[in-house]
């Protein structure tokens, strides 16, 4: 199923979110829907009104609200979707997510080669049907920040045992943050 109304899409991906009150999952499909519809936008951009830039900003601020339900509610559309096709190509890509704003510094690992760049890294994993030119969904995420008091070791790699360069710099997951 080839989805191209935004609001169609977000009731489809986040219908079945756990987020234990049918309000919230009510107040997901619509920001996804606003948000999907003025692609590329923030928040303030893509919302008409103070009032719905509120209640954006009180949703994602809310501690009871699991990122990883949203996430996985996603997922759980992406599987169903999959299920039309024949056949399907995963397509993984690994990015750096670079967040500028001072609120968020302390909470990121770095990204680059500046000490001082922030941000997270995530590894996507998207569903594409080759015969009908469709991407289907993401299927899986992986994210994870470095930690920044592990910057500059590279230079060390020849010295350091194989152990210590093969450990996860850091278990921060946004999505259960």
């Amino acid at each position: 199923m080839v989805l191209t109304d935004a609001s169609v899409w977000a009731k489809t991906t986040f219908e079945r979110a756990q987020l234990s009150d049918i309000r919230r999952t009510k107040r997901l499909i619509n920001l996804a829907s606003q948000l999907a519809a003025h692609t590329g936008k923030s928040i303030v951009q893509a919302l008409d009104s103070s009032a719905a830039i509120e209640a954006a900003y009180r949703f994602v601020r809310n501690d009871d609200i699991s990122a990883q339900a949203i996430a996985e509610s996603g997922f759980a559309a992406t599987l169903q979707a999959s299920k039309e096709f024949n056949c399907l190509l995963a397509l993984e890509d690994t990015t750096s997510l670079e967040f500028s704003h001072d609120s968020v510094a302390d909470e990121l690992g770095h990204t680059t080669s500046h000490k001082s760049s922030r941000g997270l890294q995530a590894h996507s994993v998207l569903l594409f049907a080759p015969d009908k030119q469709h991407v289907v969904g993401l299927i899986e995420q992986q994210r994870w920040a470095r930690d920044v008091n592990r910057y500059g070791q590279k230079k060390d790699h020849a010295k350091r045992a194989y152990e210590d360069k093969c450990q996860r710099q850091s278990n921060f997951d946004p999505l259960t943050a």
